[in-house]
């Protein structure tokens, strides 16, 4: 916890370096002590598409209001954009010519984790498929009846994890601030967590079955991008090589991600396996879902052998892992490795017979339910 607090202030300092090169005013107008405004999604969405999407300066301010010590009078302008609703951070949702807000925050029960109820201007750069093209927003279902339809299964989700994974579920909240629930094919794209947002997890919930089960996986892998993003910040201090090297260009294997890449994939097994493991381990899941628990083990298993042993061909490629990793960084491998093994003792004489012959890349209870 005292790593991740010390790696946070490096990413504190940084956009209050950005916000005063561009607006020194408005440092003045905030409590410059808040660390939760500074690690505020919106404001790494901004900079980071300020250039890109042409985004007027103005739009700082108006991320920023919520956070002032003193409200002043609501500046909301370019928050709307093409859109007939604006989000403030801290403030709510508004509808056009209107100064009070029609919906307010919601905050997941029991936690500091925001969820978003509508859909956020800013955000929109952030969807992108498989080939890095924006889909458009026709395309995409996110709003507050999706949010109301699975609030439940999310809500009891977290209660599953911050009960059975409490250590963890601190560092969860340590980095996420909010969720954000939408609806899309997974042609265009899976859940996911992005820099250029970091600290939200987008969860694309676009199986009408989905419940509890299935929220604590997709909690635990994306915020376990999160969290690793956040351990990463500087990657000179996990990565002795160039870790933005492809995999296949190493090992000759087909797999168009980068070293960097694959470590995530791998601690985010590792997060999932913690969660579903220790919710099985207290009885916490009952028939259907006990089933659906043990299948996803299963299948990230699978999955993360295959990339276990891609990392360990790294390893061989470099004369050994202490050439690839620094210490951090092999104790994080480490980490994953004796989880994976845990978990794979534990379940293997059950998962061994079980057949996924019919599963996507995105695992579904129905498909798995119907072969075993």
């Amino acid at each position: 916890m005292i790593i991740i607090d010390s790696i946070q202030m490096e990413i504190i300092n940084t956009i209050k370096l950005l916000i005063y090169k561009e607006n020194p005013g408005l440092l003045e107008k905030i409590d410059f002590d808040d660390d939760r405004l500074f690690l505020e999604p919106l404001l790494f969405a901004y900079f980071n598409y300020k250039s890109e999407a042409l985004l007027p300066s103005e739009l700082l301010t108006e991320i920023m209001q919520g956070y002032f010590v003193t409200q002043q009078e609501i500046i909301i302008s370019h928050s709307f954009k093409n859109s007939s609703v604006a989000y403030l951070p801290k403030l709510g949702y508004f509808k056009k010519g209107k100064k009070t807000p029609f919906d307010e925050i919601g905050m997941i029960e029991n936690t500091n984790i925001e969820i978003l109820k509508y859909p956020v201007n800013l955000l929109q750069n952030i969807f992108r498929d498989f080939s890095g093209n924006l889909i458009p927003s026709t395309e995409i279902i996110c709003d507050n009846e999706l949010v109301e339809n699975n609030l439940i299964y999310l809500t009891n989700a977290i209660s599953l994890i911050k009960e059975n994974s409490n250590e963890h579920f601190k560092l969860i909240e340590i980095c996420c601030q909010k969720i954000l629930l939408f609806k899309t094919d997974t042609n265009r794209t899976n859940s996911f967590a992005a820099i250029t947002a970091h600290g939200i997890a987008f969860l694309n919930v676009y199986q009408d079955d989905y419940d509890e089960v299935f929220f604590v996986d997709d909690i635990a892998h994306q915020t376990g991008h999160i969290i690793l993003t956040t351990l990463f910040y500087n990657r000179k201090t996990i990565f002795k090589i160039d870790d933005e090297q492809n995999v296949e260009d190493i090992i000759k294997l087909k797999d168009h991600r980068t070293i960097y890449i694959l470590l995530h994939a791998l601690y985010t097994y590792f997060t999932t396996f913690l969660c579903l493991d220790n919710c099985l381990k207290n009885d916490r899941f009952k028939g259907k879902q006990k089933k659906e628990a043990i299948g996803r083990i299963g299948f990230y298993l699978k999955k993360c052998t295959g990339d276990l042993d891609r990392f360990k061909k790294i390893n061989t490629f470099y004369q050994g892992i202490e050439n690839v990793l620094t210490l951090e960084g092999m104790e994080t491998y480490n980490l994953i490795e004796e989880k994976y093994m845990e978990v794979f003792q534990r379940w293997d004489a059950i998962i061994n017979v079980f057949d996924y012959s019919n599963q996507t890349y995105n695992f579904a209870f129905k498909n798995f339910n119907e072969l075993n």
